[in-house]
């Protein structure tokens, strides 16, 4: 790999990457909030815990409690050591994320010449990983795109690398690797079930032996609970099980708002006795949504074609075998089995680690469509159209990043409700829609709107102590009788600001 490629690639993803993140001051969603809330308690050594919730899974009781049982921790703590180095800030939170990030462009250069060797395909997917989309925002976050992108994707390569040559040391890192897919996503346990299977596969598919694949197998499950034994071991101290609490809840979601019920109730037999037009609607949903996910976000619209041509390119290349067995298992866990979770970020954050291997595809589906009308209009000249054809593309996607991206640079919109809490006692607990963020903004505990009705309210705010509610029109709908009537006799409407209301608890 030529250096001077790989310097120009990262320095610019470095320059890029860091250009979005100086618009950017502080947690702009609640992935981002929670995260970043994470490694602050982490860097003050209060170790994980978080005096806020974000959802009812697990029946908590009261503030603080243990963190990270649903999402995991490998952000947060990554972003907690480099505020121990660099102060405890958001700039110095996202700092080793950036980096990370900007990375990916080196790995999309390698994993292109691993297929076609072409210096073009390379330096062109390393600058598609640059200019990707909707992605290029949140590489400047405290969220897990880019970190499971970098991990999953090295996954890859390790194992392809590893059984091709028959090293158990790489199918080690490839196990290990997954692991840490699965300590930065919950769903990342997807690469442990891919990895597990694809060396079974081996001797099914592939003509190994059966001690080639103990051999194998073996070493990516050593790899993998070298990295997540020590966390099994703390969940299963905090929560009683290895995995934390909820997770697996997600699969019995009526409704996305299912997941704000309290107290939780997401069982198999709530769900089988639900009207099954619903549930075969939030399928189809998702599937809706999740091919538009697809489409527009990972293939950026004009590059899907590309792309999927390529992946046919590529059918053979055993690399792009693993990638597409995962594609498969990502997107029919996402739109069949966690439908509701899936459709509303899920497939957006684990897709990214498939970023890598699509760019690479898209270059060689560019050639193969270009050599395809060449063959039937012979004044064509194909080299030289490729070359034009991919200054193009990468164009097209830079200019498409950027419009994309400047409308979402001014701010997160929860300005104003964080505005009206500043002053309040700094120990009240507020219900709100965004908890982590009202905590990162404020230092107020918190717990989350309901997805019920003014009695549900009540029960909460006794059993949490709730002094304010903070509510705006993004609300449940039995939540709507108390933000239009002001209050009711226990909650006193005490300011506003546009759409967004402040109450307080009458006790």
């Amino acid at each position: 790999m030529p250096r001077r490629d790989l310097f120009f690639l990262f320095f610019l993803a470095l320059i890029f990457n860091f250009a979005l993140a100086s618009f950017v001051s502080g947690p702009w969603y609640v992935d981002d909030a929670y995260y970043f809330g994470g490694a602050l308690r982490l860097a003050s050594g209060e170790g994980f815990t978080e005096p806020y919730l974000w959802n009812y899974l697990g029946n908590p009781t009261a503030l603080p409690q243990p963190s990270h049982l649903y999402w995991m921790p490998l952000t947060s703590i990554i972003a907690a050591l480099s505020m121990m180095a660099f102060g405890q800030s958001f700039a110095a939170a996202r700092l080793p994320l950036i980096l990370i990030a900007s990375l990916l462009p080196l790995i999309t250069y390698h994993c292109s010449l691993l297929t076609t060797g072409l210096r073009r395909h390379a330096l062109a997917a390393g600058l598609l990983a640059i200019f990707c989309g909707f992605y290029a925002i949140y590489w400047g976050t405290t969220d897990s795109f880019a970190l499971y992108a970098v991990v999953v994707s090295l996954t890859f390569v390790a194992l392809w690398r590893g059984l091709e040559i028959g090293d158990w040391r790489l199918v080690i890192a490839a196990g290990a690797c997954a692991g840490l897919a699965h300590l930065t996503r919950a769903d990342g346990v997807l690469v442990l079930l891919l990895l597990v299977l694809w060396t079974i596969g081996q001797e099914l598919f592939g003509g190994k032996g059966r001690s080639f694949v103990i051999r194998h197998s073996s070493s990516v499950v050593v790899g993998y609970l070298l990295v997540m034994l020590p966390w099994f071991i703390r969940n299963f101290i905090v929560a009683g099980s290895p995995f934390g609490v909820g997770g697996a809840g997600t699969l019995w979601l009526i409704e996305y708002n299912d997941i704000f019920n309290y107290p939780p109730n997401l069982t198999p037999a709530r769900y089988f006795a639900a009207d099954w037009s619903v549930i075969l609607d939030g399928k189809l949903q998702s599937l809706i949504s999740n091919l538009q996910t697809i489409v527009a976000v990972q293939g950026m619209i004009f590059l899907t074609p590309l792309i999927a041509i390529g992946l046919w390119q590529l059918r053979k290349h055993m690399l792009y075998r693993i990638v597409t067995l995962y594609a498969v298992l990502l997107y029919a866990a996402m739109t069949f089995a966690f439908s509701l979770p899936g459709m509303r970020g899920g497939l957006f954050h684990s897709g990214a680690a498939l970023m890598p291997f699509y760019f690479p595809a898209a270059l060689i589906g560019l050639d193969a469509t270009i050599d395809w009308i060449a063959a039937r209009l012979k004044h064509w000249k194909p080299e030289v159209a490729k070359r034009n054809f991919t200054v193009l593309v990468v164009a097209l996607a830079a200019t498409l990043t950027l419009a994309l991206t400047i409308p979402r640079l001014s701010g997160s919109g929860e300005d104003s409700m964080f505005a009206l809490l500043r002053d309040l006692p700094r120990e009240a607990v507020v219900m709100s829609n965004n908890p982590p963020g009202v905590w990162v903004a404020t230092g107020h505990p918190g717990i989350p709107l309901p997805n019920g009705d003014g009695d549900t309210v009540i029960a909460l705010a006794d059993q949490f102590n709730v002094r304010y509610i903070v509510m705006d029109q993004n609300i449940t709908p039995g939540l709507i009788p108390l933000y239009e009537n002001d209050g009711t006799e226990w909650l006193r409407l005490i300011r506003r600001e546009g759409d967004v209301k402040l109450f307080e608890v009458i006790r």
